[in-house]
């Protein structure tokens, strides 16, 4: 490990002496040229979030897992690479004379007169792949959180160390939610027991609240005036872990909830694709003021519309969304299953019904988050073994997860194998699920094209035949309908997700193959599944 540590700290000096000079060379010349500033002012935009990362990494690399490490030695090594590009460019522009910081004025502008355009598409390009980089890098990132080390807390003290020099840029990242460092130090805070953020909402604050139903979700939508303006929140009830089967541990659950609204208050939902908590709710018995539920509280993107389900969208027949929406859907849902897991979570209830569609600019589908952490748990906590019979709440769990006779306790794979069910629904764009006239409080039938027969009855059982079947179906849909919809590696990562706990699955292993924290997992999900979506350019 020592040698592994002594490779990434190098890696981390040669990126940030290369962008060194990348910035020096800007310098020369953007006094003199508004767009060559513009572009170098983008770049160092960028670059400044990722210094703070890189000298931070070079401090803690000993402490790293060597799985983690690696994967994060090889994006330093990428990075070093486009730097060095960008580098080579701009140095070959040079070779017809000497320019530097006290050549005269007129020889600056009879450089640039020939060299400008070469020059901003140079650093135009490096903000685009800076900015790809960062996105790729962010999970492995967060996933440091996950390390016990009391050493890291030490460090992630130290916190205005890693600022940059600029006292105006120091000033901004102190006060910005965009400083890495404060990002890491507040989630991996908000993990331990003596968390002390206020994290229950007062009630009085929600003036004459109107509350309305979101089709087909169990999450509701609460419309508030505040300052003139109506704010708009998601709440969701926390339920039994069980749908009502067994004994409510309302202590228990009461503290998970706590320790995942910790988190959740902590999130960029931009990076996470997950809704910020805005505290939660204590529901209690109006005549024993007994607790017997708890209530949580989500932000929602400013000036938005009513969401709605992604089962919603999927049963709207009239909807023809486009590959490139399809896609960032799905890219989406992938970020969010990585960073539950990277907090220390399994979501256990992934399927459309806990995905909300909030309206966008951006997208014909809009922009997704994933709620629904009614069944929620942390990853090294024994999970009961209890069950229900829903065929149309079994299909989106592992077979070892189906029916009233659960086989296995819950890992984060289980998560992973309910996420390749929902991307092979929106990659298909066709509901699994079907209600009647569309009516929310009807029973739920398969559609008619599922081509198998499913019912509840076939998840009482105790044998494995109904539960294998459903899988199988799913892999045989995955692969003959997607490659002509959404391509290969789309198909591909499907296919992983679905059989990321099938014997000899060389990307996530079987239930004897588990990390303790979920690091060795997370390190392969990024790597397997969320760094090859990401790479799907429509």
């Amino acid at each position: 490990m020592a040698e592994l540590g002594l490779a990434v700290v190098g890696a981390v000096d040669i990126c940030i002496r290369v962008a060194n000079e990348i910035k020096t060379t800007c310098r020369r010349f953007r006094m003199y040229d508004e767009e060559i500033e513009e572009k170098a002012i983008l770049v160092e935009a960028v670059w400044v979030r990722i210094e703070i990362q890189m000298r931070f990494l070079s401090r803690i690399s000993e402490l790293l897992e060597e799985e983690l490490a690696n994967s994060q030695l090889n994006l330093l090594r990428k990075l070093e690479g486009k730097l060095l590009q960008t580098v080579s460019q701009l140095r070959v522009q040079k070779r017809d004379g000497d320019v530097n910081d006290f050549s005269p004025k007129q020889k600056i502008m009879g450089y640039l007169s020939k060299w400008r355009w070469a020059i901003r598409d140079s650093l135009k390009e490096l903000a685009a792949e800076l900015e790809a980089w960062q996105n790729r890098f962010d999970p492995t990132w967060y996933l440091t959180i996950l390390n016990s080390s009391k050493v890291l807390d030490l460090e992630l003290r130290q916190v205005n160390a890693e600022l940059p020099n600029d006292p105006e840029l120091r000033l901004d990242l102190l006060n910005n939610q965009l400083n890495p460092l404060m990002n890491m130090r507040n989630l991996r805070y908000a993990s331990k027991p003596d968390y002390k953020a206020s994290l229950y909402f007062d009630a009085t604050k929600l003036r004459d609240p109107r509350e309305t139903l979101i089709m087909f979700s169990s999450a509701r939508a609460i419309l508030r005036e505040q300052d003139g303006q109506t704010r708009l929140l998601i709440v969701e009830a926390v339920t039994s872990p069980n749908g009502g089967h067994g004994t409510l541990d309302i202590s228990q659950i009461k503290t998970d909830v706590e320790s995942l609204a910790g988190r959740l208050q902590q999130v960029d939902p931009g990076t996470f694709c997950l809704l910020h908590c805005k505290g939660l709710m204590e529901l209690r018995d109006v005549t024993t003021r007994t607790l017997n539920g708890i209530d949580m509280l989500y932000g929602t993107p400013r000036n938005c519309a009513l969401p709605v389900s992604l089962r919603g969208l999927l049963l709207d027949r009239s909807l023809v969304p486009s590959l490139s929406s399809i896609v960032r859907i799905a890219k989406r849902q992938v970020r969010s299953v990585s960073f539950i897991h990277t907090c220390g979570f399994v979501h256990k209830n992934i399927r459309p019904e806990n995905i909300l569609v909030f309206p966008s600019k951006d997208s014909s589908l809009g922009i997704t988050f994933l709620v629904g952490f009614n069944q929620f748990r942390r990853v090294n906590q024994q999970t009961n073994l209890l069950g229900d019979p829903a065929w149309h709440r079994n299909l989106y769990r592992h077979p070892q997860r189906q029916g009233i006779h659960v086989l296995n306790r819950y890992v984060m794979q289980h998560d992973i194998y309910s996420l390749g069910v929902c991307l092979l629904e929106i990659g298909l764009w066709r509901s699994f699920v079907h209600y009647p006239l569309l009516n929310m409080n009807a029973a739920p039938v398969p559609p008619a094209s599922f081509e198998i027969q499913i019912s509840d009855e076939d998840f009482t059982a105790p044998h494995l035949t109904a539960r294998l079947r459903t899988k199988d179906r799913f892999i045989e849909l995955a692969k003959r309908d997607l490659p002509s919809r959404v391509g290969n590696v789309y198909t591909e990562i499907v296919l992983a997700c679905l059989t990321c706990l099938d014997p000899g699955s060389r990307m996530f292993g079987n239930n004897n193959q588990e990390d303790e924290d979920g690091i060795i997992v997370g390190i392969r999900f990024i790597e397997q599944i969320l760094a090859r979506i990401d790479s799907i350019s429509i």
